[in-house]
C-alpha cells in the first residue's frame, strides 16, 4: 500500500490525540473519565490534580518515549539496511542506561568533593550522559557487526546483544554502589516506566523530538536514496557516510530522551516502523512523521493500560512492550532468513564527459584487485567493460564512482557521476515514478514540494516521463516496485540512473535481468543518450555480441589488469577476448 505524506501526517495527528486521550482516561480511579473531566472543568481540586498533575505528565511523557523510540528505530533501519535495527536490540538503550546510572554517583561524588550541592543538576546531566552512552553503544555495535565484512541483520543483532549484556552487567555493578533508596528507584526505573514530575519536565525531550522530526522532514529525500544502499546513494551524488552518521546521532539523541524519561522500554522502534510500512509504504516522507505520531500515541495508550491491567498495582511499561515485541522479532528473523582498501587518490575534476587515469590500482588488505590501469576515455561514447568473472569489472566501476578506495598517479573524473551497482536493496512500497525521481536528487535538493510531499515540478516530471518512455516502461509509473518483474525493475533502476543527467554514467551489468531484445533496446537507448547529451557511459557487460554491435569502445579486463582497449573491431581487442573469454568480440 502506498499512501501520500498528507495521509501520514493526518494518521500521526490522529494517533497522537487518540493515544494521549486514552492515557488521560485510563487509571485505577473508578470515576468515569467524562465525569472526571467535568469535575476538573468546574474547578474541582482533586479532579484537576488527577488530570493535570498525575495523568497528563504520564501521558505526555509516554508519548515522548514512543515518538523517540519509533523514529530512532526507523532511522536505524534505514541507515543499516536491515529490518531488526532497534534502539533496544542494537545496544543503544542499554548504553544510554549505563551512562545515565553512572552519572548519579559521579555527579554526587563530584559534589561531595567540591563541597557543592550538585544533585539538582541531575535532571540535565543524566540526559546528556545518556546521549553519550547511546552513541558509544551504537558505534561499538556497528563496528562489531561489520567485523571483517558487510553488516547483516543477524550480525547486528548478535553485536547488539553483546553490547547489551556488557552494559547490563556494568549497570548492575553500578547499582550496587547506590544507597537503598536510590537503588529501589533505579531498579523501578530500569523496568521501564514514565517518570515525569510535571508537564514542564517534558519540554527538553519535546525539543529534541521536534528538532529530530524537523531534520528528517528536511532530509527525507536524501534518506530515501540511502535506502537503495550506500553505494547506490553515493552513485546519485549523496554523501552516504555523512548522512548515516548524522542519522545515528539523531537516533542516539532520541534514545537518550526515551531512557531519561522512562528507562529501558524495548521493541517500540521495531514494531511501529514495520507496522506502518503496511499502511504508508516505504516512502520516508510518509513513514518517518507517521512513526513519530503513531509511536507516541501507541505508547501513551499502553502506559494507560499498564495502570489498570493489574490495578491497584501497576505493570512496568518495559515489561509490556517486551511481551508484545518479542514475538514480532521472532517473526522478522524467520521471514528475513533467506578489509580495508588502500588510501584513495584524490580525484581531480576533468572536463565533462571524460575520464583519465594513470596507474590506477585498488587493494583489499594484501590482495590487489586492480593494478596498473591506464584510461583515457572521452565522450560522447558507450564504453563496454568485458572480462571473465573476477576480472575486476565491478571494482573498476566502483573506483571511478569514488566508492572503492583507489590509488593512482593521476585520476581525473567529472564532478558529477551516476553509479548503478549490480545489486541493490529492494524498494517495495515505492512507486516506479518515485524510484526514478531519486535520480534527480541533486536537482531537487532545494525543492520543498519534493522534500515534504514527493511532488515533482513539471519540468522534472517531464524528464521522468521521457526516460521511462524511452525505456518502454512509461505505463509502469504508478506501480509498486515490488510488483514488477525482474526485467521491469532493472529498467526502472537504469531510468533512475539516466534521469539525473550526470556526464559520467557507470552501470554494472544493467542487462543482467533482461532478455536479448530488452538488453539490446536498453543499450540502444544508452548509446542514443550518450550522443544526445554528450555523455560518457561505462557499462560492465557479459554479452559480447551486444558489445560488438552497440559499444563505441571496449575495455577487456583479466585478473585485475587491462589487457586490451579499443574499438570493438580492433584486432588486439578480439585477440584479448579470445584468450580470456574463449570468444571474439567481432566475427
Amino acid at each position: 500500500m502506498i499512501c501520500g505524506p498528507r495521509f501520514a501526517w493526518l494518521l500521526a495527528a490522529g494517533a497522537s490525540l487518540a493515544g494521549v486521550g486514552a492515557g488521560l482516561a485510563m487509571g485505577p480511579l473508578p470515576t468515569p473519565f467524562g465525569q472526571l473531566l467535568s469535575q476538573a472543568w468546574s474547578g474541582d481540586g482533586p479532579a484537576r490534580a488527577i488530570l493535570l498533575d498525575v495523568r497528563a505528565p504520564r501521558s505526555v511523557g509516554a508519548w515522548l518515549v514512543g515518538a523517540s523510540l519509533a523514529l530512532a528505530g526507523a532511522l536505524l533501519q534505514t541507515v543499516t539496511h536491515n529490518p531488526v535495527a532497534d534502539p533496544y536490540l542494537v545496544g543503544t538503550s542499554a548504553g544510554a542506561t549505563l551512562a545515565a546510572v553512572l552519572a548519579v554517583p559521579a555527579l554526587l561524588g563530584l559534589g561531595d568533593w567540591l563541597g557543592l550541592p550538585l544533585a539538582g543538576w541531575l535532571a540535565w546531566v543524566q540526559p546528556a550522559a545518556a546521549f553519550a552512552g547511546a552513541l558509544a553503544a551504537v558505534t561499538v555495535s556497528f563496528g562489531l557487526a561489520r567485523g571483517g565484512g558487510a553488516r547483516s541483520a543477524e550480525r547486528v543483532l548478535v553485536a547488539g546483544l553483546v553490547v547489551t549484556a556488557f552494559a547490563g552487567a556494568a549497570t548492575s555493578f553500578a547499582l550496587t554502589r547506590l544507597s537503598d533508596v536510590r537503588l529501589r528507584a533505579a531498579t523501578q526505573w530500569m523496568m521501564g516506566g514514565v517518570a515525569l514530575p510535571d508537564l514542564a519536565a517534558a519540554l527538553p525531550g519535546g525539543a529534541v523530538v521536534a528538532a529530530a522530526l524537523a531534520w528528517v522532514v528536511v532530509r527525507a529525500g536524501d534518506l530515501q536514496a540511502l535506502q537503495l544502499g550506500d553505494e547506490a546513494a553515493q552513485g546519485l551524488g549523496l554523501d552516504a557516510a555523512r548522512l548515516s552518521r548524522h542519522a545515528v546521532w539523531w537516533a542516539s539523541a532520541l534514545s537518550a530522551v526515551a531512557v531519561a524519561v522512562a528507562g529501558i522500554v524495548g521493541f517500540v522502534g521495531l514494531m511501529v516502523p514495520h507496522a506502518l510500512r503496511f499502511v504508508v509504504g516505504r516512502d520516508l516522507r510518509s513513514l518517518l512523521p507517521a512513526a513519530v505520531g503513531v509511536g507516541g500515541g501507541a505508547l501513551a495508550l499502553l502506559d494507560g493500560f499498564c495502570r489498570v491491567v493489574v490495578a491497584p498495582a501497576e505493570l512496568p511499561l518495559g515489561i509490556l512492550t517486551a511481551l508484545l515485541g518479542a514475538p514480532v522479532l521472532v517473526g522478522l528473523l524467520g521471514f528475513g532468513r533467506r578489509g580495508k582498501g588502500a588510501k584513495a587518490a584524490m580525484p581531480t575534476q576533468s572536463p565533462p564527459c571524460s575520464v583519465h587515469a594513470k596507474n590506477l590500482s585498488v587493494h583489499s588488505g594484501l590482495r590487489q584487485l586492480l593494478g596498473g590501469i591506464d584510461l583515457d576515455l572521452r565522450g560522447p561514447a558507450l564504453v563496454a567493460v568485458i572480462g571473465p568473472n573476477g576480472a575486476g569489472k565491478t571494482t573498476l566501476l566502483r573506483s571511478l564512482a569514488g566508492i572503492a578506495a583507489a590509488q593512482a598517479d593521476a585520476l581525473q573524473l567529472p564532478a558529477q557521476r551516476s553509479y548503478l551497482p549490480q545489486h541493490m536493496d529492494s524498494q517495495g512500497g515505492l512507486s516506479v515514478q518515485r524510484l526514478v525521481a531519486l535520480g534527480l536528487h541533486r536537482q531537487l535538493r532545494g525543492d520543498w514540494g519534493w522534500r515534504l510531499r514527493g511532488e515533482l515540478p513539471p519540468h522534472h516530471r517531464q524528464q521522468v516521463d521521457e526516460v521511462l518512455a524511452a525505456l518502454g516502461i512509461a505505463e509502469l509509473q504508478p506501480r509498486d516496485v515490488a510488483s514488477l518483474s525482474g526485467g521491469e525493475r532493472q529498467r526502472a533502476l537504469v531510468a533512475m540512473a539516466l534521469v539525473g543527467q550526470a556526464p559520467l554514467l557507470l552501470l554494472d551489468e544493467p542487462t543482467a535481468s533482461l532478455d536479448w531484445g530488452q538488453a539490446r533496446g536498453l543499450l540502444s537507448v544508452l548509446r542514443q543518450t550518450c550522443a544526445d547529451r554528450q555523455v560518457l557511459a561505462v557499462v560492465a557487460l557479459h554479452d559480447l555480441p551486444l558489445a560488438a554491435e552497440l559499444a563505441d569502445y571496449v575495455l577487456v579486463l583479466a585478473q585485475g589488469t587491462l589487457v586490451a582497449a579499443g574499438p570493438p573491431h580492433a584486432p588486439e581487442v578480439n585477440a584479448a577476448a579470445l584468450r580470456w573469454l574463449g570468444r571474439a568480440v567481432v566475427g
